[in-house]
Parts: C-alpha cells; sequence; structure tokens
C-alpha cells in the first residue's frame, strides 16, 4: 500500500514500513521493522559493552565509537539489507531502484554503510543540537565521498528528542526573521502615521479647511502599506513551509543528505539513544 500524506509517503510490506519526507529539495526515509529480531538486541549488548568516550570535546551527548568491521561486519550487513530491502519495495517514483543482488553494491545502486560508527547518548532532559548539516566523510574502501547520515534509533521516547529535517538553513532563516521584524516595525509606523493623519483630516474637515492634500497623503500611505504586508504575508508563507520530525523509536532507521538542515530537538523522554554513520547511496 502506498499513501500520500501531506509531503510523505508511506509504503507498507509483511512487517516493513517505509516512509518518505520531502522537506525543501531533500528527501528524508524514515524505515520501520526492517531489522531482524536479534538484530537490536545484539547491538544493545554492543553498545553496552563499549566505553563513553571522555578525550574528545565535551558535548551535550555521551558518546561510544567503534569500527564496524571484521567481528563486527554484521551492523553493516543488516543495515545495508534492510535499505536495499525499503527501497526495492517502493515505487521508482518515490525512491532509488536497487537490484537483488545481496552484495553492497548492486548494478544499479551503490549502497555502503561506512565503518567507523558512534552511539550517542542523551540522558537528561533539554539536551539538544541545533539546525546544522553534516560532513562528508571519504570512504577509505572506495574513495567515495559519503551522501547521507544514517541513524538507527536505539530507545523510545514518547516525548520530545525528534530529528527534524528542515526546509532550510538556519542562516537564510536567521536573514528572513530579521527582514520579516524590520517590515513589521515599518507596518507599525506607517500605521501610526495614517492614525496621525486621519485625526488630522477629521479636524481640516470641522473647520472647513481641508484642501485635500491629507487624504491624498493617506492614500499613498495606505498603498505603502499593502505592498509591506504583502511582503509578510510572503515571508510568513515561507516560515511555514512543513519540516519533518522523526521520533525516535527503537529500531527505526533514518537516513537523509548530509546537506539537508536538520536538528535535533530538546529531550523531554530520556534516555535519547542512537547510533550514527555515514552512508553512501548513490546511482552508479
Amino acid at each position: 500500500m502506498i499513501e500520500l500524506r501531506g509531503g510523505l509517503f508511506t509504503s507498507q510490506y509483511v512487517g516493513m514500513e517505509l516512509t518518505l519526507g520531502n522537506v525543501g529539495d531533500h528527501t528524508g526515509y524514515v524505515l520501520d521493522n526492517a531489522l531482524s529480531s536479534c538484530y537490536m538486541p545484539k547491538l544493545q549488548n554492543l553498545r553496552s559493552s563499549l566505553p563513553i568516550d571522555k578525550e574528545k570535546k565535551k558535548t551535550a551527548a555521551a558518546r561510544r565509537f567503534l569500527c564496524a568491521e571484521d567481528e563486527l561486519e554484521w551492523i553493516r550487513v543488516g543495515l545495508v539489507a534492510a535499505i536495499r530491502k525499503g527501497l526495492s519495495e517502493s515505487s521508482d517514483e518515490e525512491s532509488f531502484y536497487c537490484g537483488d543482488s545481496n552484495d553492497h553494491d548492486s548494478e544499479e545502486i551503490i549502497i555502503r554503510v561506512l565503518p567507523w560508527m558512534r552511539f550517542l547518548e542523551y540522558t537528561t532532559p533539554n539536551g539538544s543540537l541545533g539546525p546544522h548539516t553534516d560532513a562528508l566523510i571519504r570512504c577509505k574502501e572506495t574513495d567515495i565521498w559519503s551522501t547521507h547520515t544514517l541513524l538507527v534509533f536505539c530507545s523510545d521516547c514518547e516525548m520530545g528528542g525528534e530529528t527534524t529535517l528542515l526546509p532550510e538553513d538556519a542562516k537564510t532563516t536567521r536573514l528572513r526573521k530579521k527582514k520579516l521584524q524590520k517590515a513589521n516595525d515599518a507596518a507599525a509606523e506607517v500605521r501610526s502615521a495614517m492614525a496621525r493623519l486621519s485625526t488630522s483630516c477629521d479636524k481640516s474637515l470641522q473647520n472647513s479647511a481641508d484642501d485635500g492634500s491629507n487624504e491624498k497623503k493617506l492614500a499613498r500611505l495606505q498603498t505603502t502599506l499593502q505592498t509591506i504586508e504583502a511582503n509578510i504575508a510572503t515571508m510568513n508563507k515561507e516560515a511555514a513551509k512543513p519540516c519533518f520530525p522523526v521520533k525516535p523509536k527503537c529500531g527505526r532507521i533514518l537516513f537523509f543528505p548530509h546537506e539537508c538542515p536538520h536538528e535535533g530537538r530538546p529531550t523531554v523522554s530520556v534516555p535519547k539513544i542512537f547510533l550514527r554513520a555515514e552512508l553512501i547511496l548513490k546511482r552508479k
């Protein structure tokens, strides 16, 4: 079943669900129930065995680093299989097409998870990460640059903690907010001037001294106000573009282009735990 819901495409198959969120020029992919029943318990046991990093710069989230090679290769194999299955069972119009090969690289598309990964753990409320984009990482195995950020959520959060894809970058948002504030201030000044002129027109009419000049000024100010209000409406419409919030759910896979602006919203229900990696997802 394929359903379109306000910018979200949802495809459901036996036990698995793929949701695509179109945000600005980018698409985010959410896969549910795509991993085997033993995958997440095994991943959780691995996470618990890893030390929390205390050497790198301090962040809101505790981090545990790993390299998914050799005996940990199963992490990457499972993720590649889940991503291939999810994408191959959706229509060409919605996503990439994947062949039936079980190798990392199929004939039609490259799907590769880079080996260096980290678990991130938010254990207290209000842990967040502001709007940003992610850096590309070069794959040492193929010499190809990564294309997507990959998250595997390892906990459920009933409230807060959404990873949210944004329709524009933080700089664009800040500039629009400044312009919007200036436009609102200008509109307020014009309305104040119009109120003063209206009072002046009333007095002139009472004194039979109205030569029509104030009414002409009032008409010009009204035109100016209409222009400003139209600009404000346009900016408000741009600000109302939909984002794509993804709620943490254990076993849920999220991946999206590195250049897609996104943020980690403040945590409420804790802990928020996820595995973070880089993904190569591109046609050959």
